[in-house]
């Protein structure tokens, strides 16, 4: 049977279910305990004080403590660390108190440290937390009026819900008095949760805060005696996407989830009951039984309980099969955990909705009323009256049929071209009842002895539940290229035919190698393709990268010779300057105008002209003070004259 199709046909059963009233169907199974041991053994093994707390007290928690060498050597570093305020204190307090005969000697600090944090204003419900919780474990006396009045304080200025998870988590580290005035904050809490999917219920940053919530409402609850206000429904949403979380990396989260999960299965008020399916979904027999697993968040026995299967539906049809019967212990269990029934008169094979209650003399249970697990009961099936049809394609019957029996291959090789027609029919019934039925899948599958090319056809069912596979090879060749003629892509031969028969609801697919066909057919003929759709397997040419050619250069000697005219101006150091002699015209300033000018198109040069824009500018400039040193020249010669 097809895997994929059997699971969307599973989930498109199961999905109308969920809008029912919610229950829960998982808890914290072995699978589960054992990943989480490993996070907590890893997070006892590192460095980190707050990881090492959780890594300790979640081993604790799930019974299975550190071996008693493994508790010394942290028992031994744990006093090395540096202490920087009260979260550290808690953190180190808590790590002493879950090991064995751990004694660190650090009461006087922590007291210390308990009673700054309670004086002063501006703490939060977290830091109050710590405090409360170092409090108890050096058995500190508080005043509880006052440490009462901080919290409060606390949660006027910050009401989120991670700030109201840690003040009912404080509350109940307080006395009855003190603490009964926090009990109404957890419909504050609660009010600020999401649903989702009708299924779950959490909190703003997820499972931390949820787990936190959830923890300090039962457990203010158990401090005040006194029910929560939070909804049966309420608490089986927060319950269920707890449980969806099990499977959580990080320490922290996953201790705050074993703590309230502990918390959940002991407190005296709700107890959230686990319903979930211990055999196989299938069931091959009406006799065989369906086995239950009912108990608590943590896996464990909820006590002696009725369990009744109210009615057993048939998805598809509606019948009901079964009304009013009763579970039955599982007498080899031991954990008192395991009930049974059988699906006896149910006749029809597919998926039924067990709709179940459970009544019990302790009034703590939630979430006994509207069960619904899912089953499928699988029918053996067998294939009959098959005949198998080679004819002419002009004609409308075959005049030559052959049978087979179930799981044999015809002895005959028929033969085929595309003249002709082949039709295979046969009928699918149940082995048990004999009723023919219909299945999810029925194909005809044509394989090539030499490709192992396979072309698949569908079989469809007529008003008699007979499959008929009705394929006339090449039937309209001499047309327009009919589809069946593209499929077999012009290879002749031998070609096996293989019958294939799966179903959601049946015991084992059927995949039957049924006849050999030779086929006799003509070539493709060659189809251009364009260039742009040929797929190409050879080695593409190497693409070598071809930089940017440099910019050109002059010679080596023009450089040389452009560099010394630059140079030049610099012999007017050597040979002097002298200005007494110089007539009063403007033929001075107009020279020394241009030569200070060539001065600045030099410097120019040096910071962002290239050599030929210097050129082009230096003629003008050149020309101007050749002219006017020349007249200069002449006008101080006929002077000396």
């Amino acid at each position: 049977m097809n895997a994929p199709f059997s699971l969307i046909v599973l989930l498109w059963i199961v999905k109308p279910l969920f809008s029912a009233t919610p229950f829960l169907n998982s808890y914290l199974d072995e699978t589960s305990r054992q990943y989480l041991q490993k996070v907590f053994n890893d997070a006892a093994n590192t460095k980190k004080l707050s990881a090492i707390h959780y890594g300790v007290s979640g081993l604790k928690i799930l019974g299975t403590p550190l071996n008693i060498k493994q508790q010394q050597i942290i028992c031994e570093n744990i006093p090395k660390y540096n202490i920087e305020g009260i979260e550290d204190i808690y953190h180190l307090l808590s790590i002493a108190t879950n090991l064995n005969k751990c004694d660190i000697g650090q009461n006087e600090i922590a007291g210390k440290t308990v009673k700054e944090v309670l004086a002063n204003t501006g703490a939060t419900s977290k830091d109050i937390f710590f405090a409360l919780s170092v409090a108890a474990m050096i058995k500190q006396k508080l005043a509880n009026n006052e440490a009462s009045i901080r919290l409060v304080a606390a949660l006027k200025t910050n009401s989120t819900p991670h700030s109201l998870a840690y003040g009912l988590n404080a509350a109940a580290l307080l006395d009855m008095e003190a603490a009964a005035r926090f009990l109404t904050y957890a419909d504050d809490l609660i009010s600020q949760a999401d649903e989702i999917d009708g299924k779950y219920l959490q909190l703003e940053n997820g499972l931390p805060v949820t787990a936190l919530a959830v923890h300090g409402i039962y457990a203010l609850a158990d401090k005040l005696k006194k029910s929560p206000s939070i909804k049966s429904d309420e608490a089986i949403k927060l319950t269920n996407y707890l449980l969806s979380r099990k499977m959580i990396q990080l320490d922290y989260a996953a201790y705050l989830l074993t703590i309230t999960l502990k918390r959940l299965a002991t407190n005296s008020f709700q107890v959230p009951v686990v319903f979930s399916l211990a055999s196989k979904i299938e069931v091959t027999d009406i006799t065989q039984p369906i086995k239950l697993r009912i108990c608590n968040v943590l896996g464990e026995s909820v006590g002696p309980l009725s369990i009744t299967l109210d009615v057993a539906t048939h998805v598809i049809s509606k019948e009901a099969i079964a009304v009013t019967k009763s579970f039955t212990k599982v007498t080899t269990d031991k954990t008192g955990t395991l009930y049974q029934v059988s699906l006896d008169g149910a006749r029809r094979r597919g998926f039924y909705n067990l709709a179940l209650t459970a009544g019990s003399q302790d009034k703590r249970l939630i979430g006994t009323n509207g069960v619904s697990i899912v089953v499928k009961l699988l029918a053996k099936i067998r294939i009959e009256d098959i005949s198998i049809a080679v004819f002419d394609r002009e004609l409308t019957k075959p005049t030559t049929t052959y049978s087979a029996k179930e799981g044999t291959k015809l002895g005959k090789v028929l033969e085929a071209d595309d003249h002709t027609k082949i039709e295979i029919k046969f009928t699918v019934r149940e082995a048990k009842s004999n009723d023919a039925v219909t299945v999810h899948q029925a194909f005809v599958a044509f394989v090539n002895q030499e490709t192992a090319q396979e072309i698949i056809y569908v079989a469809t069912a007529d008003s008699s539940n007979t499959y008929i596979f009705d394929m006339a090879i090449f039937y309209f060749f001499f047309l327009d290229l009919d589809k069946s003629w593209k499929d077999f892509e012009g290879f002749s031969g031998k070609y096996f035919v293989r019958l294939i028969i799966g179903d959601a609801a049946i015991s084992y697919a059927l995949d039957w190698n049924l006849v050999d066909v030779n086929m006799k057919l003509p070539s493709l003929p060659s189809t251009p393709f364009k260039k742009s759709e040929l797929v190409i397997y050879d080695p593409l040419p190497i693409i070598e990268h071809i930089f940017r050619e440099p910019e050109k250069r002059p010679s080596q000697i023009v450089s040389d010779a452009f560099s010394v005219v630059c140079l030049l101006p610099l012999l007017w150091l050597r040979v002097g300057i002298n200005f007494g002699n110089m007539p009063l015209s403007p033929l001075p300033m107009l020279f020394h105008a241009g030569l200070f000018a060539i001065f600045g198109l030099y410097f120019l040069f040096w910071l962002h002209l290239n050599m030929f824009q210097t050129l082009k500018y230096l003629s003008v400039l050149g020309t101007f003070t050749f002219i006017t040193g020349n007249r200069l020249l002449r006008t101080m010669g006929q002077k000396e004259k």
